[in-house]
């Protein structure tokens, strides 16, 4: 058994992804080649291809992992706080790690990533009175405001430090709170007042 492949073995998916984490923080995105990643880990790049087919598999192990440090969702939340704590929980995970809504958004939309977060988002809304169809509709809503506010966040964040930015007076924190609570009040009133003729097409 040659070297590299001994410490290929040796090293987890974990230990993989921990490094991936790693480059994401001290670079982008961009800078998250295979080549770069086994550099790190200190194997050649096709001893990773022992844990992973392929980046985009990796990519989106990566998205499952960073979504996986959303905090429990307390069991005394009413359902509409519930779905502010699970919005707001994405939103944490995902700034923790720079450019990782851009992971999870091309991983979600490659299908390879799990959705976990949007299936417990529409499971509290339907425990809410919503029918199905409306509950991911807040599904959708709650998602796409997390990781599309988050990946302008982020991309202005990168900017900044490569100094390619304009002058800007955006509060991303104060935005989403704003776009969280339309998104939630429509939610409230779906619960209360269902729409027959949507219920119909379901």
């Amino acid at each position: 058994m040659s070297a590299p492949y001994a410490v290929a073995v040796s090293n987890t998916r974990g230990d993989i992804l921990s490094a991936a984490r790693g480059i994401l923080t001290e670079h982008s995105l961009a800078d998250l080649s295979m080549r770069r990643l086994a550099t790190e880990l200190g194997v050649r790049p096709n001893a990773l291809y022992w844990h992973f087919a392929d980046k985009q598999t990796l990519l989106a192990a990566l998205a499952d992992d960073i979504l996986g440090d959303i905090a429990p969702t307390p069991e005394t939340l009413a359902w509409d706080e519930r779905l502010a704590w699970l919005a707001t929980g994405m939103r944490a995970a995902l700034l923790a790690v720079p450019d990782s809504a851009e992971v999870v958004s091309s991983s979600w939309a490659s299908g390879l990533s799990a959705t976990h977060i949007a299936d417990e988002i529409a499971a509290t809304a339907r425990h809410a009175g919503l029918t199905e169809r409306h509950a991911r509709g807040v599904a959708t809503a709650l998602c796409q405001l997390v990781l599309g506010l988050t990946i302008e966040e982020q991309t202005r964040a990168q900017m900044e430090r490569l100094s390619v930015t304009g002058p800007s007076e955006r509060d991303f924190t104060v935005e989403f709170t704003d776009a969280l609570g339309v998104i939630i009040d429509g939610a409230r009133t779906r619960a209360n007042t269902p729409s027959s003729e949507s219920d119909s097409r379901e």
